[in-house]
């Protein structure tokens, strides 16, 4: 049982590090630059929440099978709860917010 709980707890303590909204060189970008940023940034964001849905359908189906006898203690432990995807996918939504604001601000038509 403990460490049952010990894995379930790594897992939950996961470290995930987002990308900083502001970056060192964002004032240099030039328009071109700032579209292509926003861009891959919004593909990589899609990317990231489609795999959230992923884990949050996986992450359904192990719940549902927990109460199978034997079994379903491990499909509890397996679930994953860390939102890595979710904090990830958000940090981006926000870069592109950043972004924006100073292809606003140089006047880039985007």
């Amino acid at each position: 049982m403990i460490a049952a709980c010990a894995c379930l707890m790594g897992c939950a303590a996961r470290n995930v590090t987002p990308m900083p909204m502001v970056q060192a060189g964002d004032e240099t970008l030039d328009c071109a630059a700032l579209a292509r940023q926003i861009a891959a940034n919004e593909e990589a964001a899609a990317r990231f929440l489609h795999q959230d849905k992923k884990v949050e359908q996986a992450n359904t189906a192990r719940n549902v099978g927990s109460v199978i006898p034997g079994v379903g203690l491990f499909l509890v432990l397996s679930t994953d709860l860390s939102n890595e995807e979710q904090i990830k996918a958000r940090a981006l939504i926000d870069r592109d917010e950043q972004l924006h604001f100073l292809a606003k601000r140089k006047q880039c038509t985007l």
